[in-house]
């Protein structure tokens, strides 16, 4: 095998979401060291970090990168073909739908597919057009989760059998100590004026996250405390009625990792209240930083966050404000899931997304 030569398509494109992105950099960076068994050709409109050795950079011009245009169903098609690789990899959704050789496919959640409306009237088309039959010719399809199987099934028509789940990784800025926690917990409430306890929520805004639930559970406590959402957008309640609680509202907008990490360090606890992920990353760089997380019962979040989290049915506004007034009361419970969460995430590493992401590749070129 050794010499078999694997073309990873590293495009970073303005459709690509934040954690695609992170992904794609991710495993670029980390494939060629850890399975130096392989040859590796990076194709990319940006210029990568990656070790030199077993690794070849073909530039791709932004015209061909962009997504859902000619330029990425022929031109990038053409640029493949002419690589000289045994097996394509494309690291996102954006594809040819001719692929030129026999590839791995990454699809992190059909999202796009069960809330339609949630996005523009162009998304369906092109999952119907591309996304469908890249997925049904691939070797193999690779997902985060195990509860994303089935659904790739149900929408794409993808064999369970021919899908694998690799579970992404937390970068380890997440990882902090108690004391590396404390330190950022207090630097933060210092610079945000924060009085009282808070809990966290960290994400977009779109109605499947759910924040309705979030904030009237919020709004039920009877314990002094604040509510920290990160990101711009509506919250899916009446401005008027999420200006009442038990502490004030916060709207951070958009905040870069270091924040969020400081975030993540100084609140009581993290909540996802989402009724469907792809994965739950947020869950996990909670509990990296030391954060008690709470999740809404739906799959992927259980499947992520195990028995280090604690969970309320997801539109049960009455079950989230007694989980929270919990949290807020109990510092025993608090300490038990921080200990609980550290452990989890131990298991979550990106080199090992990255290993076992090789493992497949070797599997289909023997």
């Amino acid at each position: 095998m050794s010499g078999r030569v694997v073309a990873l398509d590293a495009r970073l494109t303005r459709q690509m979401s934040i954690g695609m992105k992170a992904y794609v950099r991710e495993l670029v960076t980390r494939l060629p060291g850890l399975a130096p068994d392989l040859q590796f050709l990076i194709l990319s409109n940006e210029m990568l970090s990656v070790p030199a050795g077993n690794v070849r950079f073909d530039r791709v011009a932004a015209a061909v990168a962009s997504n859902g245009g000619l330029g990425e169903q022929f031109f990038y098609a053409r640029q493949l073909r002419t690589g000289g690789a045994d097996l394509i990899h494309y690291m996102s959704v954006y594809a040819p739908r001719q692929s030129p050789q026999a590839h791995v496919y990454t699809i992190h959640d059909l999202i796009h597919l069960r809330y339609p409306s949630y996005f523009s009237w162009k998304v369906p088309p092109y999952y119907r057009l591309v996304v469908a039959p890249v997925a049904r010719s691939a070797r193999v399809v690779l997902t985060d989760a195990s509860a994303t199987v089935a659904d790739l099934h149900d929408y794409l028509g993808v064999h369970p059998t021919r899908v694998r789940v690799v579970p992404l990784g937390v970068s380890e800025a997440f990882t902090l100590d108690d004391a590396q926690r404390a330190q950022r917990a207090g630097s933060i409430r210092s610079r945000l004026g924060f009085e009282r306890p808070f809990i966290l929520y960290a994400g977009n805004h779109r109605p499947h996250k759910n924040l309705q639930t979030l904030v009237r559970a919020w709004q039920a406590l009877e314990v002094p405390c604040d509510l920290v959402i990160t990101e711009d957008g509506p919250l899916g309640v009446d401005d008027a009625g999420h200006k009442e609680g038990p502490g004030q509202l916060h709207l951070t907008g958009t905040i870069d990792v270091q924040g969020l990490i400081s975030l993540y360090a100084g609140c009581t606890t993290a909540v996802q209240p989402s009724l469907y992920e792809g994965f739950g990353l947020s869950v996990l760089e909670a509990m990296a930083c030391g954060a008690p997380a709470v999740v809404a019962q739906t799959p992927v979040l259980l499947e992520v966050g195990g028995d280090a989290v604690d969970s309320f049915p997801p539109t049960d506004v009455a079950a989230l404000s007694r989980t929270l007034t919990r949290l807020l009361s109990d510092d025993r419970h608090v300490n038990e899931l921080r200990r609980a969460g550290r452990e989890r995430v131990r298991q979550f590493t990106w080199d090992a997304t990255a290993k076992a992401t090789a493992d497949v590749y070797r599997e289909l070129l023997q």
